[in-house]
């Protein structure tokens, strides 16, 4: 049977429990509640006894199913988590997998992890990849999806996880973060236990989930991508001071603006015309921008010409590569970059009124 994590994880606190789980794709969120859920249905919650986590390359299969098929002298239940189970994809390990699972241990439980498959990707080879793999092991066992969640779904998970560590989220705060970490959904979890770290119980996270972005406003409220659309350097400047604290790991500031040049060069490529559009493109390429952002992205993409940001992308490079060398001033050589990056759009100095001739003495006669 082939269903998505969250039905897995309300089949297993119903029970009965299945001999063997395949955990395909690649959300380590439902992964890791997938085992959790599983240990807790066994009674396994209690320490490593009864548990072992085995890999496909470096353990042969017909090793793991003799050590499934035993009794466990140390626990009545045993759960067995496989690794690399991408290299049982050809015809003989399937075949000796369904000759176990004719007559499983009823005390054990097989846990396969598959995570060289990407659900959410839009190559056709990875989706024809995941096809293959859900129609050969359907048979076999209970396939899970780990597949990121709908928006929708992914703002509930959110707040969930935020009750549980006795805080509250709120919904714009929680879309930000969705589209920030692309619905990541392990990502996500960590950084709300961040936030949770230096709030009391029942406070609320709101604006400041900017900070998980780099975008933390100036003190006229623009993020960096909307100061660079200025082009005024003090802005810009200002706003990077405001974004980046002292002691930041600058790299992956770099690493950030490089996300964003990304995002206007694809804007730009399919020439966008509307914010609309724009949150389309950008989600379907695991690009997702913050929805009042979008304009100003689709307004630099018309800007920008695309000689430009190559240049930009090599300026990255060098930037990253200076900041690895030990430099006197690391943030100097990011606020070079960044007015560089923002000359395009630097505001043309106003053209000033045309003086009167100044009248020229004439001699006396």
């Amino acid at each position: 049977m082939i269903v998505p994590a969250q039905r897995a994880l309300e089949r297993i606190a119903k029970g009965p429990i299945a001999p063997g789980y395949l955990l395909l794709g690649q959300e380590i969120y439902w992964r890791d509640r997938i085992w959790s859920g599983l240990r807790r249905a066994l009674g396994l919650e209690g320490g490593a006894i009864g548990i072992a986590e085995l890999d496909l390359r470096q353990n042969s299969l017909d090793a793991i199913l003799a050590q499934a098929a035993e009794r466990n002298l140390w626990s009545q239940r045993q759960m067995i988590l496989i690794r690399n189970a991408h290299t049982l994809s050809g015809a003989k390990g399937l075949e000796t997998l369904a000759e176990y699972f004719r007559h499983p241990n009823p005390d054990a439980v097989l846990v396969f992890e598959m995570a060289d498959v990407d659900l959410d990707a839009e190559d056709w080879r990875e989706r024809e990849k995941a096809k293959t793999r859900q129609e050969n092991w359907g048979p076999l066992c209970e396939v899970v999806l780990l597949a990121a969640p709908p928006m929708r779904e992914a703002l509930e998970l959110i707040r969930r996880e935020a009750e549980a560590r006795g805080c509250k989220i709120t919904a714009p705060a929680a879309e930000t973060l969705v589209a920030l970490l692309d619905r990541d959904l392990g990502r996500i979890v960590q950084e709300i236990e961040k936030l949770c770290l230096y709030r009391a119980a029942g406070e609320e996270i709101s604006a400041d989930i900017n900070l998980l972005a780099g975008n933390r406003g100036s003190s006229q409220g623009l993020t960096l991508p909307e100061a660079i659309g200025t082009g005024e350097p003090s802005k810009i400047l200002e706003t990077f001071e405001a974004v980046v604290p002292k002691g930041a790991y600058l790299p992956l500031v770099v690493s950030e603006i490089t996300r964003y040049l990304r995002q206007v060069l694809l804007l730009q490529q399919s020439r966008v015309g509307d914010p609309r559009e724009a949150s389309k493109i950008l989600w379907s390429a695991r690009l997702p921008a913050p929805q009042p952002l979008l304009p100003e992205l689709v307004r630099q993409a018309r800007t920008f010409s695309s000689q430009h940001l190559v240049r930009c992308f090599q300026g990255a490079l060098q930037t990253e590569l200076a900041l690895r060398s030990s430099p006197a001033d690391d943030r100097l050589i990011v606020e070079r970059f960044l007015l560089r990056l923002a000359e395009p759009l630097r505001p043309k100095a106003a053209a000033k009124p045309p003086t009167a001739p100044v009248p020229v003495p004439q001699p006396s006669r």
